[in-house]
């Protein structure tokens, strides 16, 4: 029986050794898409994989990282909060 992958396994700890989706692809032999789907689902199953609109994907090596990562989707779910609440007090059509 094939173990299926985990892209963890693929991933040092620390942003500075982030690595790069592309990179993921080339080591995976997997699209972007479905490697950003396994991602989720390692997360949701708490799998501390972290990342960065600059470096990529990487473990999180401590409190710090882990709780910078929180505090930024933390931000981007509440922006895209106000913009749907915005959008639906728009006009409709």
């Amino acid at each position: 029986m094939v173990k299926p992958v985990k892209i963890s396994e693929f991933l040092p700890c620390g942003q500075s050794n982030a690595v790069p989706l592309r990179q993921l692809q080339t080591l995976t032999n997997l699209d972007g898409r479905t490697i950003r789907r396994m991602i989720e689902r390692e997360r949701r199953n708490g799998v501390p994989i972290l990342s960065d609109n600059q470096t990529g994907y990487f473990l999180a090596e401590n409190d710090d990282e882990r709780d910078t990562f929180v505090k930024s989707m933390l931000h981007r779910a509440n922006e895209i909060r106000l913009t749907a609440a915005a959008i639906e007090k728009g006009v409709k059509t």
